[in-house]
């Protein structure tokens, strides 16, 4: 239905030769950027938020995420890979993050980071940005890029309301080549940076979010068999007592919907997962009842990046694995007086968010009057009970889709089983 060109700016595609147009993805769409048309779904890319909701109901395999292969990355004379906290999560609570992060290395990296004490260094920083942010409450806190994208689209007003700090993936990335720039003598394009995520949008956004010092990224779903085999293989051989990585417990937090808030200690935050209530707290904020509240914390996934469509583990397991593993390392606070790698870095304030700007930008504004009388005149005429069965997913987006020539009224299957009954009724043909 679409195809992908060098200017496509989203990181999942239709494969319509697969679809078997059942409709689940209309159903669980949040933003209404799914249409079935002729029987094959197809995305609206200027709606498209790139959440994966659709990617997770897709029996067909017909939604498919643009992520990397390890071929990709062979032009690097050196990789690291740096997983999401939520591969962590993945495996039986009997492994542990040193055995998984080994076992990296021993499928193909040249070197594993993990980004815990990362994570410290931004909540340190975002503590402070609240702690001295001046402007219009409540801070909006968010490293998921569905939801910065969803603002800059729908929100574009909020823009100032988010923090601006870097992610601990990039901050981890950023410094992890310059430091093995330093130690090898590689130049910087020489070393790649790959990003184990749990969701399709981290693609997109490695590949033109403010200079991103990743390189790419490799879903948990597509690497998790290769990494569990070399799992049994690590524990086997016992190869893991010879690694050394610095995981911080307290860092772990960072891993679950809310744990920024508590990793912050501060109890004037708000924490907020699942799309559909991300989308009711914006409003709230939109509306100016949240304005008593220092920061709320927002991500598009159940229970935050664990919950992502491209991890493997049931998302409530994954938060216990997290939980334990928090208790496994022991830390409930900041290390006080323990050296952090990343805590001297000069560029925890770095992103600036800007609108998603529309391709029509100049507007016709009568024209623009004129069709929303259309589309009031159609959508009074329409059944009102949104099946969705013309390929839209309400009555609404079926007057809009009408007034803008992408469907007719006939798709309506209510409105044609009404004429069909008129039709029977004055040739005196019994209607079943």
């Amino acid at each position: 239905m679409q195809e992908k060109t060098g200017t496509y700016n989203h990181s999942i595609y239709f494969e319509p030769d697969k679809c078997k147009g059942d409709m689940n993805c209309l159903k669980v769409c949040p933003v209404e950027a799914i249409r079935i048309r002729y029987k094959k779904a197809m995305m609206l890319e200027d709606k498209c938020i790139d959440c994966g909701e659709c990617v997770k109901v897709c029996e067909a395999g017909a939604i498919v995420p643009l992520t990397n292969t390890f071929k990709d990355f062979s032009k690097f004379k050196y990789t690291v890979a740096i997983p999401s906290l939520a591969l962590y999560s993945q495996f039986d609570r009997s492994i542990k993050p040193k055995t998984i992060l080994s076992s990296l290395k021993k499928i193909g990296f040249d070197e594993v980071v993990d980004i815990t004490r990362a994570c410290i260094s931004v909540v340190k920083a975002q503590g402070k940005y609240v702690k001295e942010y001046k402007g219009k409450k409540p801070v909006i806190i968010s490293f998921c890029p569905t939801c910065i994208k969803l603002i800059q689209m729908r929100y574009p007003e909020m823009i100032s309301h988010i923090a601006p700090v870097i992610s601990p993936m990039e901050l981890a990335a950023k410094e992890t080549k310059k430091e093995v720039s330093s130690r090898s003598g590689l130049k910087i394009d020489e070393i790649g940076v790959i990003y184990i995520t749990p969701c399709p949008p981290r693609m997109i956004q490695i590949s033109e979010n403010y200079n991103s010092d990743m390189d790419g990224s490799i879903p948990i779903s597509e690497i998790y068999n290769t990494l569990y085999t070399a799992i049994q293989q690590v524990i086997r051989d016992k190869t893991d007592e010879n690694e050394f990585f610095d995981i911080s417990g307290f860092g772990m937090n960072y891993a679950l919907s809310g744990g920024l808030r508590f990793m912050m200690n501060n109890e004037n935050g708000i924490s907020v997962s699942g799309l559909n209530d991300v989308l009711f707290i914006l409003e709230e904020i939109e509306k100016g009842k949240l304005h008593n509240v220092d920061f709320v914390e927002i991500d598009a996934c159940p229970e935050g990046c664990i919950g992502g469509p491209m991890v493997v583990e049931n998302t409530y397991i994954a938060r216990t694995n997290v939980l334990n593993l928090i208790n496994y390392f022991g830390e409930t606070k900041i290390p006080i007086g323990k050296r952090n790698t990343y805590d001297n870095c000069d560029i925890i304030y770095e992103n600036i968010f800007e609108p998603l700007a529309r391709e029509n930008v100049n507007i016709d504004i009568k024209s623009a009057l004129n069709k929303m009388a259309e589309k009031k005149e159609i959508l009074s005429h329409l059944p009102g009970i949104n099946c969705g069965a013309c390929g839209s997913p309400t009555c609404e987006t079926c007057a809009e889709d009408i007034v803008n020539r992408d469907v007719n009224a006939s798709e309506c299957i209510i409105i044609e089983n009404e004429k069909l009954k008129k039709l029977l009724k004055e040739k005196n043909i019994d209607y079943i």
